[in-house]
This record gives structure tokens, C-alpha cells and sequence, in this order.
């Protein structure tokens, strides 16, 4: 069942891919958070696997949505790197922004 409501979004899933794009991750990758995001979609309320199109609509807001909780993770991640590196920069050491002006 969940196979065949995955095949109803799969196009919503790849639009994000070529929309957005997440490092390291493979269309496999965006096919489980996909399918990940629509059990949980469908394990709150059992009334919106018998509506395909609000369906659609429900999964399309929560995948985006989650999407960018990944990309705002992964941002993150990157400037906490970022201030790791300027704090283990010797004294008198240029960090890594500043050489890059």
C-alpha cells in the first residue's frame, strides 16, 4: 500500500531533488526520506489516503518543509566548522575567512 500511494508523490520527490541539493545524498537517499515522510503522513490521519489529490498537497508542504530542515542542518554544520577551524588557527595565524579576502 504505501508502495503504491509512494508512486501518487514520487514526482513531488524529484522536483525537490532537481530543486534543491542536499550533499552526499543519492536518489536512493531522497526516495527514503520521501517514503519516510509519507508514512508519517499517513500514520496521523487515515481519511487522507482516500483523498489522493490533498494527499499530494499534504506531502508536498511536509517534504519541502523537510528538505529544508536539511539544508538549514547542514548550514549549520558548515559554520560550526567554520568557527572550529578560526579557533584552532595559531596566534598570528590568518583564518581561513580572512584569507579568502
Amino acid at each position: 500500500m504505501l508502495k503504491e500511494l509512494y508512486e501518487e508523490v514520487q514526482g513531488i520527490v524529484y522536483k525537490c531533488r532537481n530543486e534543491y541539493h542536499l550533499h552526499l545524498w543519492e536518489l536512493s537517499d531522497w526516495d527514503q526520506e520521501g517514503m519516510l515522510c509519507l508514512h508519517e503522513l499517513i500514520s496521523g490521519e487515515e481519511g487522507r489516503v482516500e483523498d489522493i489529490p490533498r494527499l499530494r498537497k499534504y506531502f508536498k508542504t511536509k517534504f519541502r518543509n523537510r528538505i529544508l530542515d536539511h539544508i538549514r542542518k547542514q548550514e549549520s554544520q558548515k559554520r560550526r566548522y567554520g568557527q572550529v577551524y578560526r579557533l584552532r588557527c595559531l596566534p598570528g595565524e590568518m583564518s581561513l575567512q580572512e584569507k579568502c579576502k
